[in-house]
């Protein structure tokens, strides 16, 4: 690989984390947190990029620049031909464009870390109360539903069909990017005959309460929701918890 070519490596990799980090699509790969370190990481790719062809052009301008370094056999040492894959993520990022964690991941995924139980402050007033999924598991699980108990919730995520029937409400939650993704579930009750069979992946907004019951163990905490309405949405800009 010439010096021109890890030139251009450079900038186009740069320009892409640019893209991405200008928009919103990067939410789908990493938290939002990390935006402002993504600017800066496709800032300074791209700076890199454009210096390596400012030195390619001014070694050319020095007519007694010697050519590079030979190796005996009369090849010059032009850089490894395994940095060609690090186009791989530009391919994939402009004809793949992989979407967010979805109901496959969350199949695969335990429901909840294991974590001990803690309390948790009470919820704001006024109902209902929009909460992550996230918490609304925390809070039912780790707090046993105290601060849950006799308020309205909104729950948002998407649906995950269950092999015997009928489906839970998951969404993905990231520490840091989708590598480290785990699932919040929660099993809704009372589902209008309409919506108890909705294809994987529809993003449904739920209005309900906590009532207690579901499943309880080691690693599989999936708490209950008592239906009141639901609503179809889009997908969310930030699809993560």
């Amino acid at each position: 690989m010439t010096k021109e070519i890890q030139g251009v490596v450079l900038t186009v990799l740069g320009i892409v984390v640019l893209r991405l980090a200008v928009g919103t699509a990067y939410l789908n790969y990493v938290k939002e947190s990390l935006r402002p370190w993504l600017l800066v990481s496709g800032a300074v790719l791209v700076v890199l990029g454009v210096l390596t062809f400012v030195d390619v052009v001014l070694r050319r301008s020095v007519p007694d620049e010697e050519p590079e370094s030979d190796d005996g056999h009369g090849h010059g040492h032009r850089g490894p031909r395994v940095a060609w894959l690090i186009f791989l993520p530009v391919v994939a990022v402009f004809v793949v464009a992989p979407p967010a964690l979805g109901a496959f991941s969350a199949a695969r995924s335990p429901a909840v870390p294991s974590l001990l139980n803690t309390s948790l402050p009470d919820l704001p007033a006024g109902d209902p109360v929009t909460l992550y999924l996230s918490d609304y598991v925390q809070r039912a699980v780790w707090d046993k539903g105290t601060t849950l108990t006799g308020r309205t919730v909104e729950l948002t995520g998407f649906v995950l069909p269950q092999p015997g029937g009928g489906w839970q409400l998951a969404r993905m939650q990231i520490t840091c990017c989708a590598a480290d993704a785990f699932a919040s579930k929660v099993q809704p009750v009372g589902l209008p005959a309409a919506d108890a069979d909705l294809p994987a992946n529809q993003w449904v907004t739920i209005r309900g309460r906590w009532v207690p019951g579901g499943s309880d163990g080691p690693g599989d905490e999936i708490p209950l929701v008592q239906v009141e309405s639901l609503q179809r949405v889009e997908q969310p800009e930030n699809p993560y918890d």
